[in-house]
């Protein structure tokens, strides 16, 4: 016999259906930063720290780009600090091996939020770095890789500087850095990358910081700042080793 249907029976209101968990997009600090990452601790054996630096000549208005005879590519001076090394003397370092110069640090009005003595601000020009950049490393270094975290530190040669010959480690032997403007820097780099990006930006506060109250007022070819990318953020450091 078929069930007879009660038509004085309460029934069930019907139930909406399930709405799909609304992505919350993570806060973006600046126009020249990419978005913030989620809070993270990584174990000794999962990080590595390095310094790379933006090696500017002022009197030529160049700067130092390194080419790699043995992959053609070209790339800023970079690499892993040694143990009991400090950050900025992992950056000179690398420096000097890489392009053959003897680099010293060039001070920029870059808003580090490092604080000056009794202020939450430094508002004058500082060493610090003027980014730090992440990207992700596999198992070349043992283990199942981990975060290769990089401060980006700006330097200044002489006029006069010398490059010296046999500086670099030996997977650098094929390096010859050149002096380049800034266009045929970023032209070379690749304007998607993570490194132009960074040159771009060191430029910018170089001529802020040097060029301003000159006659004209700017560099020649002077960039504009960057904007940060999510492109140049997964395309990260394709454009050199990781290992230096």
């Amino acid at each position: 016999m078929l069930p007879v249907r009660n038509p004085f029976a309460r029934r069930r209101p019907a139930q909406p259906p399930a709405q799909p968990h609304a992505t919350i997009a993570p806060p973006t600090f600046s126009h020249y930063s990419t978005p913030a990452v989620p809070n993270s601790l990584w174990f000794a054996s999962d990080f590595l720290l390095g310094a790379g630096m933006v090696v500017i000549q002022p009197s030529t208005q160049r700067i130092v780009l390194i080419h790699d005879g043995s992959t053609g590519l070209w790339i800023l001076p970079k690499g892993r600090k040694d143990i009991g090394e400090s950050l900025e003397q992992a950056a000179l370092r690398e420096a000097y091996e890489e392009t053959g110069y003897r680099s010293q640090f060039l001070p920029l009005l870059s808003g580090s939020r490092a604080p000056a003595p009794g202020s939450l601000r430094n508002a004058e020009a500082t060493t610090e770095p003027i980014y730090v950049s992440t990207i992700r490393f596999g198992r070349e270094y043992g283990g199942h890789g981990g975060e290769y975290l990089t401060f980006w530190y700006v330097g200044y040669i002489d006029e006069d500087a010398v490059r010296e010959e046999n500086t670099g480690m030996i997977d650098e032997k094929q390096y010859v850095s050149h002096l380049l403007t800034p266009q045929q820097a970023l032209e070379r780099l690749g304007d998607a990358t993570i490194e132009a990006q960074i040159l771009q930006m060191a430029w910018h506060l170089f001529g802020l910081t040097y060029l301003s109250s000159t006659e004209d007022g700017q560099a020649d070819q002077e960039p504009s700042p960057p904007k940060a990318t999510a492109s140049a953020s997964s395309q990260g450091h394709r454009n050199r080793r990781q290992g230096a």
